[in-house]
């Protein structure tokens, strides 16, 4: 008896220890404690760091960064070759004005051809030195009915260009120029080679629109100032310039035309003005395929020989207004394009004066 109760003794204390190690195995590690009863969970939470003070842009700063953008915009937009070469072809057609009281006083009909070659380099983005010499072919017709055919060489000019941002899309392009006097020719008409080539300088200027007075004068010094404007964004392009020329006699000889009725003069020095506009725009990617639409209103304001009437007569108009729509191309390097010039009243449309142009620009 009581050796069983020693052994129920046992056994007692043997499961108490037993349970109470299986309480604690089953136990959470630490006490579930709540809002009231612990630390807030969230103080254990790192805090996102603060942004730094951003301090607005003095007016410095933001005129630094604009004229930043507006350099990067312009050597964008120019998308030109430091050295670029060209050529142009233009043919044209009908007759050229000539001193006198009407649109009847012309030269022959004269079917011309004029190619012209020139090319620019950049001394730096913004200032560019270019040249370029026209020379002419031509058939005319002559007094007896038939045709000649005579060869005429143009005027060389040497120009530059300095070009100053005025935004991010719009530079201001200021020209200047002097040309050296190697066009042929001669107002003597008892000098037929002279007289003929004369008239074929003429048609040269008159074929483009009088566009380019300081490239076909006889005798003349021509010294060339322009201003413009030029802007591009994407795919639109609008330009407008004027320029004012100068042609400074250095030899030649007029003729002494006995005539009752009226006098001609050979003016020591001509003045033409062009101010001309134009807008284009790419309608293609690659290639660049475009549409272009330029004019411009020339004035005469003296020509080279002056015609005045002892009777009174109203002299010509000196203004001429013309018209050349163009389309182009650019394939890579080289961009040809073709025009067509043909006036609005005036001279040159009564004298029914055109050309067509053909242009192709290379760039290295």
């Amino acid at each position: 008896m009581r050796n069983s109760l020693r052994l129920a003794v046992i056994l007692t204390i043997f499961s108490s220890h037993a349970l109470a190690a299986k309480g604690k195995k089953n136990a959470p590690a630490e006490p579930v404690t709540t809002m009231d009863q612990g630390a807030d969970p969230t103080s254990t939470e790192q805090s996102e760091k603060k942004a730094p003070k951003v301090e607005p842009p003095t007016d410095e700063e933001i005129a630094a960064q604009e004229a930043k953008a507006d350099a990067a915009a312009v050597k964008k937009r120019r998308q030109r070759e430091q050295v670029g070469l060209f050529a142009n072809v233009l043919v044209g057609f009908g007759s050229a004005p000539m001193p006198g009281t009407g649109a009847d006083v012309t030269t022959g009909k004269t079917t011309s051809g004029t190619l012209m070659v020139g090319g620019y380099y950049d001394l730096s983005p913004d200032f560019t030195l270019g040249a370029r010499l026209p020379l002419t072919v031509g058939s005319q017709r002559q007094p007896d009915g038939g045709s000649e055919t005579v060869v005429a060489l143009g005027i060389l000019e040497l120009m530059g260009e300095y070009r100053t941002a005025l935004s991010r899309f719009t530079v201001l392009p200021v020209s200047f120029g002097l040309g050296l006097p190697t066009a042929q020719g001669n107002y003597d008409y008892l000098d037929k080679s002279g007289w003929q080539r004369m008239e074929l300088n003429t048609m040269a200027d008159a074929a483009a629109g009088y566009r380019d007075p300081e490239l076909f004068g006889p005798h003349r010094l021509p010294v060339i100032g322009g201003v413009g404007v030029d802007y591009q964004r994407k795919a639109l392009s609008l330009r407008a310039a004027t320029k004012l020329v100068l042609g400074i006699k250095v030899g030649g000889e007029l003729a002494n035309v006995p005539d009752t009725y009226s006098t001609y003069e050979l003016k020591p020095v001509t003045i033409r003005s062009v101010t001309s506009g134009g807008v284009s725009y790419e309608f293609l990617p690659r290639p660049r395929v475009f549409a272009a639409l330029d004019a411009w209103l020339a004035y005469n304001a003296i020509n080279a020989f002056e015609y005045t009437s002892k009777a009174g007569a109203t002299p010509p108009t000196r203004f001429q207004f013309v018209f050349e729509p163009r389309v182009g191309a650019r394939f890579g390097k080289v961009s040809p394009s073709i025009g067509y010039i043909f006036p609005i009243g005036g001279r040159l449309a009564d004298a029914g004066t055109s050309g067509l142009e053909l242009h192709c620009d290379f760039a290295f």
